[in-house]
């Protein structure tokens, strides 16, 4: 796909620049002067010792904060879909909260449930499972069950 095909006006709107990460070669778009993807090993560590907030969150926690400011601004929350991607016959599991909206992002066919909306949706990635607790953009969580014995 050639440069033009990527532009678009949301992106033009809020002065996004598309730029080629000089590490890797991998394109990513940015809003600061960012001269690196972001990603390891092009950028390494940036999240230890710098955390978001000043408050230490739990997960669920910083789930209901980051849901709550969405509905402030006007979002609708909405509940998260199965992990299992079963309106896609291409891949088994959800890998991002998009897949849940593809049907009618991707081609108009299923009206959204809400717009704008706010989800916090589980998703299984696998393709850069290698870059967790390595940046400050891969996390995962861990889920134990209390039962009463």
């Amino acid at each position: 796909m050639s440069d033009k095909d990527y532009r678009v006006s949301l992106f033009k709107e809020k002065a996004f620049d598309r730029r080629k990460c000089p590490k890797c070669g991998t394109w990513f778009w940015t809003l600061g002067d960012h001269r690196t993807c972001g990603e390891t090993p092009c950028q390494e560590y940036d999240f230890i010792g710098h955390p978001p907030t000043a408050k230490r969150f739990k997960l669920r926690e910083m789930r209901e904060a980051f849901l709550t400011f969405l509905e402030k601004r006007g979002h609708k929350r909405i509940p998260r879909y199965p992990i299992v991607a079963r309106w896609r016959d291409d891949v088994f599991f959800t890998q991002a909260s998009i897949y849940p909206f593809q049907p009618w992002v991707v081609s108009g066919v299923e009206k959204p449930p809400a717009n704008p909306l706010a989800i916090s949706q589980p998703c299984v990635r696998f393709n850069d499972i290698h870059n967790v607790g390595r940046t400050g953009q891969h996390f995962t969580t861990l889920r134990r069950e209390v039962t009463n014995s």
